[in-house]
């Protein structure tokens, strides 16, 4: 659902764009990136970020831009000597990709992409939407119902984003489909990342056919099996139980998905399930929807889980 990007500074210099319309449709591609499945590498630990703010107006704004999507995210030196050129930033970021695997495409001014044309990876600005990959771009992916193939899909949301809500009327502590559930919450903290967490789920439970309310302390108590994992993880979470909710999703500030099964997982034989990313509109909507104060869903009550907070 996100792919990482890198971009040589040059690439925003107008003086070696083939022309200004030319340079406008490339950053009108990465600002469709932004606002879709981009994450953007800021360099050598933030010196990407630095050299793109002094390298031209056009840069900067772009830069304003990603960072006010979250979208930007620094990743540490990869090679001894300080970029001091386009080629050599380009030599940074194949650096980066040979040791992770992890760029979609590594931006670059014409001249640089035709020197280095036998690296597929490498792309001009202005030939961003001419690419194979772009043309197969998509707002779905369909997803085996497996914890594993969630964890993969989900790799770089997990690693980067500062919140995550799970909106699911169905998610469960002692429902045997969404036993491995807390294993997606741990994959997100690390030592130096500890996003804010939030679950949302109804006050009632399905049996028989019938919603069948349950008092508020009893899912106190059924959450404690996950509050016990959370707290070995050094992590912790917030549960909001509402009187109803409907859809399914995974709303981030990086970005925010449509789970028709959420994140139970299914039999080898299940059919898979199609992920959909939202709008901003959409998120926006969700986030305020899910705010305590809001009367739509009616919380009942919230409690933490995990690792106490040091407030």
């Amino acid at each position: 659902m996100l792919s990482q990007f890198a971009i040589i500074p040059g690439s925003f210099d107008p003086a070696l764009a083939s022309s200004p319309n030319a340079l406008d449709l490339g950053i009108g591609c990465l600002n469709d990136l932004c606002r879709g499945e981009g994450l953007f590498l800021d360099l050598r630990a933030g010196a990407w970020g630095a050299a793109l703010d002094n390298a031209s107006a056009k840069g900067k704004v772009f830069l304003k831009f990603a960072r006010n999507r979250h979208r930007i995210i620094e990743v540490p030196p990869q090679l001894p000597t300080e970029p001091d050129s386009d080629e050599s930033w380009l030599w940074e970021a194949q650096a980066y990709h040979q040791k992770k695997s992890g760029c979609r495409a590594i931006v670059t001014p014409n001249q640089v992409a035709e020197d280095y044309a036998g690296d597929p990876v490498v792309t001009a600005l202005e030939r961003l939407n001419q690419t194979e990959w772009w043309a197969k771009r998509s707002p779905s992916m369909t997803i085996k119902r497996r914890t594993q193939d969630y964890r993969t899909a989900l790799a770089l949301v997990l690693s980067h984003a500062n919140l995550l809500m799970f909106i699911d009327s169905f998610v469960d502590p002692l429902a045997e489909n969404f036993a491995e559930f807390p294993q997606l919450l741990v994959a997100a903290g690390s030592s130096d990342h500890k996003p804010v967490i939030q679950i949302h789920r109804p006050s009632w439970r399905r049996a028989d056919g019938k919603n069948v309310v349950q008092p508020f302390a009893q899912w106190i108590a059924d959450f404690q099996p996950w509050s016990d994992k959370l707290e070995g993880a050094g992590l912790s979470a917030d549960v909001f139980i509402w009187a109803d909710t409907h859809d399914r999703y995974l709303v981030s500030d990086i970005i925010s998905i449509n789970l028709p099964y959420g994140f139970d997982t299914g039999k080898e034989t299940d059919p898979p399930t199609t992920w959909t990313r939202i709008g901003t509109t959409e998120v926006e909507r969700l986030q305020l929807e899910y705010e305590p104060n809001c009367k739509m869903h009616g919380l009942v009550g919230s409690f933490a889980i995990g690792k106490v907070r040091e407030d």
